[in-house]
């Protein structure tokens, strides 16, 4: 760490998402961003030069650094795996976007090097921070809406045909699932408070062998979650909260910026709106930066054990529709 008690920080990936972490970068506290990294390095110095960034470097150099004390990583999922791993045994903390691996065998090998070499390690649920969110699951808790019920949710977009592209490449580890399924399957985790005791999933696959669309009916005892993805159409991308006395309504939740709440005859009672004028990065980017400060190596609102029941949750419906990839051992 720094003598000047901040986290000094490196991006890995110069693409859209880390654009987002760079963008609400100047709200941080106790932090400053020192370098981003990327193999093209043509593409990092012209990133470093739009964000004032100190240094472009190759990824090797980002491991190798001995300046740079945590590492945001915003490549691909299909590269996650190996490149926190590599942050991880140099003793850089790392925050990685979601999904963190591929399957819950690849975390639980993070997880062991993070406990090993008492590193932060962390996957970016963003949403999770978001101040409507945890309005929502604040209302929830006071019993605004009486007891939970059902968890609808839907993300789905029509994402470009490209069969070489990451959606479409079963060796980038495409599909629907992965990419944005993980949204609507975390965030019934997040109300529903634990993992699913029964999960029932079908599946549409592509030719190359990906899923283009994905059905998810989740069991939490009295607790039905009825979710769905896909990356052939686009939906309204909302996620709802019925209990017996109402239900709130999260519109694109995945950025959510607005809750509103209803009575159990469907009347508006309340909305909250958080007027941010930042991406919304900033939330889960502080909490990661001040538990490293504070020496700490998980987060506890997206604690290690969450993840790991997240991904076994994904690699459950991905037996169940058949999803696998080239690279993961037979």
């Amino acid at each position: 760490m720094s003598e000047k008690n901040k986290v000094r920080w490196a991006i890995l990936g110069a693409g859209r998402i880390a654009n987002a972490f760079a963008k609400d970068f100047y709200l941080m506290q106790n932090a400053e961003l020192i370098a981003v990294a990327s193999n093209d390095k043509e593409k990092a110095a012209s990133f470093a030069k739009e964000y004032n960034i100190p240094e472009a470097i190759s990824h090797e150099e980002l491991f190798n650094s001995d300046s740079i004390d945590a590492v945001y990583i915003a490549t691909t999922h299909n590269f996650h795996f190996e490149q926190a791993m590599r942050c991880l045994q140099n003793g850089k903390a790392v925050l990685c976007e979601k999904p963190i691996t591929v399957n819950d065998s690849q975390f639980k090998k993070l997880l062991s090097v993070s406990e090993e070499k008492n590193v932060f390690l962390m996957e970016a649920m963003w949403t999770y921070f978001l101040p409507a969110i945890q309005k929502a699951k604040e209302w929830l808790a006071q019993g605004r809406i009486g007891k939970l019920k059902v968890i609808q949710a839907d993300f789905a977009f029509n994402m470009e045909k490209n069969m070489q592209g990451r959606m479409y490449n079963p060796n980038l580890a495409g599909g629907a699932l992965l990419d944005l399924g993980v949204y609507p399957i975390s965030l019934a985790y997040y109300f529903a408070g634990k993992s699913p005791e029964q999960i029932t999933a079908s599946g549409v696959m592509t030719h190359t062998g990906v899923d283009e669309s994905v059905g998810m009916i989740f069991q939490y005892g009295d607790v039905t979650a009825d979710l769905f993805t896909s990356m052939v159409t686009r939906m309204g991308n909302t996620l709802k909260l019925f209990g017996e006395e109402g239900y709130i309504e999260i519109p694109d939740f995945w950025k959510a910026g607005a809750a509103r709440i209803f009575d159990k005859e469907f009347n508006h009672v309340e909305t909250y709106e958080d007027h941010r004028t930042s991406h919304g990065f900033i939330f889960e980017m502080q909490h990661a930066n001040d538990k490293i400060l504070s020496g700490r190596i998980e987060s506890d609102i997206i604690p290690h054990s969450r993840s790991h029941s997240i991904h076994e949750t994904m690699t459950a419906i991905r037996r169940q529709i058949g999803l696998k990839y080239p690279f993961e051992s037979k």
